[in-house]
C-alpha cells in the first residue's frame, strides 16, 4: 500500500509518540472544548440568536470527524420526502471548496455552477438526487441558503447536511450518526481525538443512527447503544449498514453488475474519511486488490497523481467512490485508460429502523413546524 501524503492525522500520531506531544494535544483539546462550551452558552443566553425560516429543518450531523455514512442517509431521507410529495432542499457548507467568494451557490436544474465553487460533496449529492429534482445549496451561512431554498426554489422542508454544531439556524430534529467501528466513548475531543464536541452533546439528538454495523460485532453495537441511552434516554437508536449497490462506469454513465470483478485483480483509489469501509466492501466482493492508494479526506486529485496511478496499476481496473470521482481533474479520461469504476453504496436500516426514522422525519415535518 502506498503511503498517503501528509495529513493532520499523521502529525497527531507523531505528537502522541512522546509525553510532551501528548501534553500539547491534551491542552489544545481543553481549549477547543472551552470554545465550544462558550459558543453554546452565548446561544443559550440569547447573546447570539438562532433564526427560523418558516419551514421545518432537519439536521443530519456527526459528533466526530471521519466517515459515518451521513451522505447516504441524507440521500435516503431526501428521496423518501420527495416520494411522498414534499419539496426538500439540502443545505451544506461546501467543505474545502476552492472558491468561497460567492455567498450562496445553488445546484439545481437550470442553474450554472462550478466544482470549485461548490465542493465535491455538494456535487455528489446533487448528482445522486438529480432525478428527484432536489436542489443543493452551498454556503457557510445556512440561514442565507435556507432562505433562498424556501423563497426562490419553493422548498417546504430543509435538510442540513453536517450541521449538528451549527446553531445559527434552528431545527426541528437533530439526527446524529455514529460509526459502530469508532465508538465515541473511547475517543477524545479534537485535536487529541476525533470528537467535534464532548459526547454529552448527544443529548440534543432526536435520533442516533449507528452506522457501519456490518463491520462490528453485535456485542460492540449493543455497548454503543447503551452508552447513547446513558446520555440521551429519549433518543431513537437506529442500527444501519452500508451495502454495495452497483458499479458505475463514468465513461458511459451506465451501471455495471457488482460481480464483474469477482475473483479478479483491481486497484482502489480514495480520499475519504473512512477508507476501511470502502476497501472492506471491495474485499467482501472477492475483488483481489493489488494496489491501494489512500489520500487525506477531501483531497483534490491532480493530473500527476492520476498519471502515477495509471502507470502503477498495470492495466488493472481502478475503483473509486462518487465523492472521489467528483474531485478528478478535467481530462481524467485521457489519463486513466483501461477502465474506471465508481462503487455506489446505499444505506440499509436494520429491523424497523427505517420505519422509526421515517416517523422522526414525519413528526419534524408536520405543518406548523419551523414557524416563526
Amino acid at each position: 500500500m502506498n503511503d498517503a501524503p501528509f495529513s493532520p492525522e499523521k502529525l497527531r500520531d507523531r505528537l502522541k509518540e512522546n509525553f510532551s506531544g501528548r501534553a500539547l494535544l491534551a491542552a489544545l483539546s481543553l481549549v477547543y472544548s472551552a470554545a465550544i462550551a462558550a459558543r453554546k452558552g452565548l446561544y443559550a443566553a440569547g447573546l447570539l440568536r438562532s433564526r427560523r425560516l418558516g419551514v421545518p429543518v432537519i439536521c443530519f450531523g456527526n459528533i466526530s470527524s471521519g466517515g459515518t455514512g451521513k451522505t447516504s442517509t441524507v440521500v435516503a431521507a431526501a428521496q423518501e420526502l420527495a416520494r411522498t410529495g414534499r419539496r426538500p432542499a439540502i443545505l451544506l457548507r461546501g467543505y474545502k471548496r476552492k472558491s468561497s467568494a460567492l455567498k450562496v451557490v445553488v445546484l439545481a436544474r437550470g442553474r450554472v455552477f462550478r466544482l470549485e465553487d461548490v465542493g465535491d460533496e455538494a456535487l455528489m449529492l446533487y448528482r445522486m438526487l438529480e432525478k428527484e429534482g432536489v436542489p443543493v445549496l452551498v454556503s457557510a451561512d445556512r440561514c442565507a441558503s435556507g432562505s433562498i431554498a424556501v423563497k426562490e426554489l419553493g422548498a417546504d422542508i430543509l435538510l442540513m447536511d453536517d450541521g449538528f454544531q451549527h446553531f445559527a439556524l434552528e431545527r426541528d430534529a437533530d439526527i446524529v450518526l455514529v460509526n459502530a467501528t469508532a465508538p465515541f466513548y473511547a475517543d477524545r475531543v479534537l485535536p487529541y481525538g476525533d470528537l467535534r464536541e464532548p459526547a454529552a452533546g448527544l443529548a440534543r439528538a432526536r435520533a442516533v443512527i449507528i452506522s457501519h454495523c456490518e463491520q462490528a460485532q453485535q456485542e460492540a453495537i449493543d455497548k454503543l447503544g447503551a452508552k447513547i441511552k446513558e446520555l440521551n434516554p429519549a433518543a431513537e437508536i437506529i442500527e444501519s449498514m452500508h451495502t454495495p449497490e452497483f458499479f458505475l462506469d463514468p465513461s458511459t454513465a451506465h451501471p455495471v453488475d457488482l460481480n464483474v470483478l469477482k475473483g479478479r485483480p483491481a486497484v482502489a483509489l480514495s480520499a475519504i474519511g473512512d477508507p476501511d469501509s470502502f476497501e472492506g466492501a471491495l474485499k467482501k466482493m472477492k475483488i483481489d486488490l493489488k494496489q491501494i492508494w489512500r489520500y487525506p479526506d477531501h483531497h483534490a486529485f491532480t493530473p500527476a497523481e492520476l498519471a502515477a496511478a495509471q502507470q502503477a496499476r498495470g492495466g488493472l481496473p481502478l475503483i473509486t467512490t462518487y465523492k472521489d470521482f467528483a474531485r478528478f481533474p478535467e481530462g481524467w479520461q485521457d489519463i486513466l485508460k483501461g477502465g474506471v469504476l465508481i462503487l455506489s453504496v446505499k444505506i440499509v436500516f436494520l429491523c424497523d429502523g427505517w420505519k422509526r426514522l421515517s416517523a422522526v422525519l414525519t413528526e419534524a415535518g408536520k405543518p406548523g413546524k419551523g414557524g416563526a
